[in-house]
């Protein structure tokens, strides 16, 4: 997802797992939302705490990258 995505996700963390269980995922799309149930279930305070990390470091560097393409317009005074 890209920045803007993310901010109109409801739910912009919930976004990011679902990515990351997407990626290791091999079955039905009729079964993924189980799956992910499952998934969030057996992930432990330290895993959502590493994902929240990561998380947050995307989100920055996203950030980052957005307010830099911005810098590089040209300023005109009008």
């Amino acid at each position: 997802m890209n920045l803007q995505e993310y901010k109109k996700a409801q739910y912009p963390f919930e976004e990011y797992l679902k990515e990351i269980h997407e990626k290791d995922y091999m079955g039905t799309d009729d079964d993924m939302p189980d799956s992910f149930d499952d998934f969030l279930g057996n992930l432990d305070g330290e895993e959502y705490i590493e994902h929240g990390n990561a998380f947050s470091k995307m989100l920055l560097d996203l950030i980052s990258a957005d307010t830099t393409s911005f810098s590089s317009l040209p300023i005109t005074d009008k």
